[in-house]
């Protein structure tokens, strides 16, 4: 998620003005992913093994995944049939005309392979896509306050993305997604705080009349006092919504405690901390120009949370602390870092934490489907690593005490 960085993005994390305590919830340990099966799905010379847009839906009741394949100057989307491990469809997309939609950031399916939202940080644009490639609606995302302007601030259209991670979500022809600010300051310049707890954390765009709005929820102070917040600094917070319950629920990348609201108004915190790490705040790196970055990617980190609607669980992976080696950049994804999942229940108690090793899995690709929770095996530090196949192992929970 480094990527962020590199545009000069700070997602600083959420908090609301009206916040509400909750109880101390319960931790135990009891639960832990084992892994059950593989599935691998075939790439073509074409396909590029690695994608931020994937996700699994449901369609005339078989099991799909959607992969961009967005990589590499490649522009399309696929679709695989999970069941039968291969690719049941192949939707092209056009760059120009009519139908053209450059510069894709992100997309997800709406809920099933008819339609699609596609966000493109070129043009500026979020648009809606049929199972054929065709446009069937454009809207015009640069749009922002005068408020926010004299701050040297605006919305910036590539953060109202759909990776796995910040998947936008979808109510009453309302698509609601996060709000990326792009920063007109130097890297690691510091910022007043007082100006992050004005800006929104999530925008809504209606469907039907094309207007945007901002959403109550802000941007959170939870620094020390005095401290000012730097420009490109790294922080950045993930998110999923939870239908069954109309709950979304936020990871906050320096953070111990995750984020709730059932109203997109106001928030209740719940304690998300990994038995593997001390606890964390948001921290300010002290380096000058691209040495943060270095630091920033070795420190430990929580990544993405998840909502398993098949077992009403939430899943939050959590980045380790890791060493870069000679050969690797802070650029790039940690070939061999370890991580952690922790495992919430319905009511965000904590009921497991399963520890991963750093040489197998590819934990920036992973998936909720029906049999369990999917991460990617394409790790260039997997011995068996072989970018021409998608592979997935498949883990499902089991109590250890059974």
């Amino acid at each position: 998620m480094k990527e962020c960085a590199l545009l000069m993005t700070l997602s600083i994390l959420c908090l609301c003005a009206c916040q509400t305590k909750t109880d101390t919830p319960t931790v135990s340990y009891d639960i832990e992913l084992i892994e059950t099966k593989k599935i691998t799905l075939p790439v073509d010379e074409n396909t590029y093994y690695l994608s931020k847009s994937i996700f699994q839906f449901e369609e005339d009741n078989k099991e799909y995944l959607l992969f961009g394949n967005l990589e590499k100057r490649q522009h399309e989307l696929l679709i695989y049939d999970i069941e039968k491990q291969n690719l049941h469809k192949r939707i092209p997309l056009e760059k120009e005309g009519p139908n053209g939609v450059p510069g894709i950031w992100g997309c997800i399916p709406f809920f099933d392979s008819k339609t699609f939202l596609v966000s493109q940080h070129n043009s500026g644009r979020m648009s809606i896509i049929d199972g054929e490639g065709n446009v069937v609606q454009k809207h015009n995302m640069r749009q922002s306050s005068d408020k926010t302007k004299r701050r040297g601030l605006w919305v910036d259209s590539r953060f109202g993305v759909s990776f796995f991670y910040t998947p936008s979500f979808i109510k009453d022809s309302i698509v609601y997604f996060s709000n990326g600010i792009f920063i007109q300051y130097k890297i690691n310049q510091r910022l007043d705080r007082e100006v992050w707890k004005t800006i929104p954390m999530f925008n809504s765009l209606n469907l039907k009349n094309g207007h945007i709005h901002t959403l109550p929820i802000k941007y959170p102070d939870i620094f020390e006092d005095d401290v000012k917040v730097p420009a490109g600094g790294g922080y950045e917070f993930t998110y999923d919504y939870n239908y069954k319950q109309e709950r979304l629920v936020c990871s906050l990348t320096g953070y111990d405690s995750i984020m709730v609201t059932d109203d997109l108004k106001q928030v209740r915190w719940y304690n998300g901390k990994s038995r593997y790490l001390k606890s964390m705040r948001p921290k300010v790196y002290e380096a000058d120009g691209f040495d943060w970055l270095r630091e920033a990617t070795e420190n430990p980190a929580y990544h993405n949370i998840m909502y398993d609607k098949y077992r009403d669980v939430y899943y939050r992976i959590v980045e380790l602390p890791y060493e870069l080696k000679q050969n690797e950049s802070a650029f790039d994804t940690p070939k061999g870092r370890e991580f952690s999942i922790i495992i919430f229940d319905k009511d965000l108690n904590i009921i497991g934490e399963t520890k991963f090793p750093g040489n197998k899995y590819l934990y920036k690709m992973s998936f909720v489907g029906r049999d369990g929770l999917y991460i990617s095996e394409n790790n260039e530090a997997n011995p068996e690593f072989d970018e021409d196949k998608l592979v997935f192992a498949c883990f499902k929970l089991e109590d250890i005490n059974k």
